[in-house]
């Protein structure tokens, strides 16, 4: 696919924001001839008054913009896409890149939330710029594509968000790689470090640009996907745990298929939300007859509470009471039927996402989803998590793997100077710590 054409010049990397934070990654890649961004994220849990946002807006608003990819659609990776313009200061229209499946993701998303309340406006626009054709490019595993004097080859990475990608960038005779999220304990990360080696295979890496996220939280337990599903099988299986909840993100497909797999392994049934059975049949049809862990088989869209359904011989409710479940819920009044009524089978709750938004008195902490976690008898719930980012591991082998000959910058991390703790012998001295905005000529 080729998109456009200047001339050539020297290859530079600009890091707008992200530098010592988590979110809201913004880096500019860039020739004399050519621009494109990595990411155009919103910041986490930013309050208004704190907030960069709108100076990144500003920013891009100003800029020379061939296109902006997305490693994935986290809203700090993607959160300020609407905010894009059509042309960039040159009059040249911005072209959006991201992933096939992650762009139906996020249709099915606006699609829902468009028939809702005053924002429903708001989302039919965020639909009319994903499904534009004259500004889109679909990013797929291993095809390269074109854009101005720039080569840019996305990988498929294992991240909490399905059809996640790294870049390699080449331009100028010279090559960057940029992580975006990734991780390897999850199924789709297996032999991730055999596919990228051989995908770098005759290339030299100048720089490698590399998320650090848990670098910050070395001491927080990591788990395979596996692993967390034998977990939950274990606390399942428990007569008491008959009846479960579950808290997790609806597009976090690896885990919704491990506790989904948990609970069909007990002979239960996993039950959702109308959306996110929408986004599961996604999941199901792109997954491949080779992964059978992401077909989600006793996973079912929740019916009236009271619609009688005859192949059952009762209503949903009535057989799940019978029979046991998992389900999936969140922080909405949408759930508070069926929650009440199953409260005589006193309920488990799984809580399975960042301990962050349930944590009180930090900037983190989500007050709708901290008091129904909080509201929940302490003996009925389990925490049953696993991290979507790279251990420090994972980022030891990215490096030792795509051995960068000048850089290594570290980005999406609060503590950048744990870069300098890892093992990584000769390159341990290419470490370039950025400040935001911060410029490296590769």
């Amino acid at each position: 696919m080729s998109i456009g054409l200047r001339n050539k010049s020297m290859l530079q990397i600009k890091v707008h924001r992200g530098t010592h934070q988590i979110g809201g990654s913004i880096t500019e890649i860039y020739t004399d001839t050519t621009h494109i961004f990595v990411d155009f994220g919103s910041e986490l849990n930013a309050e208004s008054e704190d907030s960069t946002d709108a100076e990144m807006v500003d920013m891009i608003r100003h800029a020379r913009c061939d296109a902006v990819l997305f490693t994935h659609y986290h809203g700090d990776h993607i959160g300020l896409i609407q905010s894009v313009p059509e042309k960039d200061v040159d009059g040249n229209v911005i072209r959006l890149g991201m992933g096939k499946v992650a762009r139906q993701v996020l249709i099915n998303i606006h699609k829902t939330l468009s028939g809702f309340g005053e924002e429903g406006n708001t989302h039919k626009e965020y639909l009319n710029l994903l499904q534009d054709e004259d500004r889109r490019i679909d990013i797929e595993d291993g095809v390269t594509v074109t854009i101005g004097d720039m080569r840019i080859t996305p990988i498929l990475v294992d991240h909490s968000a399905y059809d996640a990608y790294m870049f390699i960038i080449e331009a100028d005779g010279k090559t960057i790689v940029h992580t975006g999220d990734f991780r390897t304990h999850g199924r789709l990360g297996k032999k991730f470090f055999d596919r990228l080696e051989t995908a770098l295979s005759g290339k030299t890496v100048d720089v490698l640009i590399t998320e650090g996220t848990m670098m910050s939280r070395l001491s927080e337990t990591v788990l395979t996907e596996e692993q967390m599903q034998s977990k939950a099988i274990e606390i399942l299986r428990k007569p008491e745990n008959k009846w479960a909840f579950l808290i997790c993100s609806s597009t976090n497909v690896e885990s919704l298929a491990s506790f989904a797999n948990a609970a069909m392994y007990l002979g239960r049934a996993f039950y959702v939300n109308y959306y996110v059975y929408e986004q599961i049949l996604l999941y199901r049809e792109t997954a491949g007859e080779s992964n059978k862990a992401f077909k989600f088989w006793k996973t079912y869209e929740f019916e009236r509470m009271n619609k009688f359904n005859p192949k059952m011989g009762m209503t949903q409710p009535e057989y799940m009471k019978e029979n046991g479940f998992l389900m999936l819920i969140g922080s909405s009044e949408s759930y508070r039927a069926r929650m009440d009524y199953f409260k005589a089978q006193n309920p488990l709750l799984i809580y399975s996402m960042w301990g962050g938004y349930v944590k009180k008195d930090t900037d983190t902490y989500d007050e709708k989803m901290g008091a129904l976690y909080h509201g929940w008898n302490p003996d009925r719930r389990v925490d049953l998590h696993t991290s979507g980012h790279a251990t420090a591991d994972d980022i030891r082998q990215m490096i030792l793997t795509v051995k960068p000959q000048k850089y290594i910058v570290p980005i999406h991390t609060e503590k950048p100077k744990m870069f300098e703790m890892l093992d990584i012998g000769e390159y341990a001295e290419k470490i370039k710590l950025l400040d935001d905005s911060g410029l490296v000529e590769v």
